[in-house]
């Protein structure tokens, strides 16, 4: 009961401080940029996805040799099923690089995998402090969201995942789950 107060308390305050796409991330990038342009903007979801996998590529580059091969290390600890190393990998990345979104994001999700919600939400927070357009993240937000019973914050999590990937299968098919309840449950 305690464990969920906390996680319902981080829940209530993310959305707020991580801001859903404001504040600091690396520096001005005009070729990610074009491509999140292209993004928004794209006709279709074969045209996006083509576009998602040119951002998910430039997202793994840390633009460090030592910080890619520390995430790499960290993927193959995870894929070992030792948490705890690939950990010790982020960190490193993150000490090394620590205005470099990734390291955050695959905390995140190596939380959420082990059932640490508020650990999961802190780390997205993170990423999203370093990306604010990491559209995996604000997903991953709203299914933790969701998964605790916040349906109105993952609602707006889901929606700012799209505002930023207007063809996120996954953020789409959060949305359409949970208008209906949230939408319906305040008219």
């Amino acid at each position: 009961m305690r464990r969920r107060f906390f996680v319902l308390i981080a829940a209530a305050f993310t959305l707020a401080a991580c801001g859903l796409g404001a504040n600091a991330r690396r520096p001005a990038d005009p070729e990610l940029d074009a491509l999140f342009e292209q993004l928004a903007s794209a006709p279709d979801d074969a045209t996006a996805a083509r576009v998602e996998a040119e951002i998910w590529q430039r997202w793994s580059d840390s633009g460090s040799p030592t910080v890619d091969i520390l995430l790499e290390r960290a993927n193959a600890a995870k894929a070992a099923g030792d948490p705890e190393l690939a950990l010790r990998f982020l960190d490193q990345a993150s000490e090394l690089a620590p205005d470099y979104a990734e390291p955050w994001s695959r905390r995140a999700n190596l939380a959420y995998e082990a059932h640490d919600y508020s650990g999961a939400i802190t780390a997205i927070q993170e990423t999203l402090k370093r990306e604010p357009r990491h559209f995996g993240a604000l997903t991953g937000l709203g299914i933790i969201y969701e998964e605790i019973g916040q349906d109105r914050p993952a609602l707006e999590a889901f929606r700012a995942a799209l505002a930023v990937h207007p063809h996120y299968e996954a953020a789409r098919q959060g949305v359409r789950r949970l208008e209906p309840r949230v939408d319906g449950r305040d008219a």
